[in-house]
């Protein structure tokens, strides 16, 4: 049996579809939940339930992400659990090229590949595609070796007898759980055919908000297990070497100086995180992206 798990917050507007890919995707045996604490996402899971048993939902106490995931755990009856947000598109088919790895006993999670939307117009549409393909390329270097172990948050699949919690207060909480499946000796795999569209930050303070965001949840994995999972100066060499390759120099003034607002991303992290700021502060929601 499979779980999905579908996290949103006023979302009502576009977690009908992420459902619909569930339906269309998952055997007649599976469930799929929609977490949220407002209650016009939940009306429209309500509203797919009553035509599909397999559609349940969960009101969340409005604590965050992982409050919600956590209580989520608890609920769902699947062996394998599918995670997304309530914001996406899932390329049909993704599903069922994440789900084919567990085949593997030895396989633990299977990440998707993810692909932004955002308008050619936008200051940060090189950054962003330019980030797509690096980190694509990244990840299948990493799953060749064995050491792939960060799934996107967008879309991935979990073996459910894995994670029990995560700690409520987790900034990145798919890195958390990729960390700790990876530690258990399992394969993290990344799946490039699972295909999920995500929306990017469209302005410098929500771009600001978002990386830092995820950045401070990988100060956390070294704070709490002493695990260096990513660094700057391995994002920046990676991005780097692809740069001139795709764009050249014409648009190079663009990319250094969506780098420097990457650059004070960072820097926020590590103030965040080091000032002692709280998860509300840290999490904030990144309007542009919905």
């Amino acid at each position: 049996m499979y779980s999905a798990l579908i996290t949103a917050y006023r979302e009502e507007k576009t977690v009908g579809r992420v459902i619909e890919s569930f339906l269309k995707e998952l055997p007649k045996n599976s469930e799929i939940f929609v977490v949220a604490p407002d209650d016009e996402t939940l009306k429209v899971a309500r509203e797919y339930s009553k035509k599909s048993r397999r559609v349940k939902f969960l009101k969340d106490r409005g604590k965050g992400k992982p409050s919600a995931l956590n209580l989520a755990f608890s609920k769902v009856s699947g062996k394998i659990i599918i995670l997304t947000d309530g914001d996406v598109v899932i390329e049909e088919g993704s599903v069922r090229n994440l789900l084919k790895h567990f085949k593997d006993k030895k396989v633990g999670i299977v990440s998707g590949r993810v692909v932004y939307l955002i308008p050619e117009k936008s200051i940060f549409y090189e950054w962003a595609k330019l980030s797509e393909r690096v980190f694509d390329k990244m990840r299948k270097e990493q799953d060749r070796k064995g050491e792939f172990w960060h799934p996107t948050g967008y879309l991935y699949a979990l073996r459910r007898n894995l994670v029990e919690r995560i700690p409520s207060n987790s900034l990145s909480d798919d890195a958390v759980i990729g960390y700790l499946v990876k530690s258990k000796g399992y394969l993290v795999r990344y799946e490039p055919r699972a295909v999920v569209y995500v929306k990017f930050p469209l302005t410098i303070r929500d771009f600001i908000k978002q990386k830092s965001r995820t950045r401070a949840g990988f100060l956390q994995l070294r704070r709490w297990f002493g695990f260096f999972g990513r660094r700057i100066s391995s994002e920046i060499s990676l991005g780097f070497r692809d740069l001139f390759k795709i764009y050249g120099f014409k648009k190079f003034y663009k990319m250094v100086f969506v780098g420097l607002i990457y650059l004070i991303s960072w820097i926020r992290a590590y103030w965040l995180i080091y000032r002692g700021a709280s998860f509300k502060k840290i999490w904030e929601r990144v309007e542009s992206t919905k």
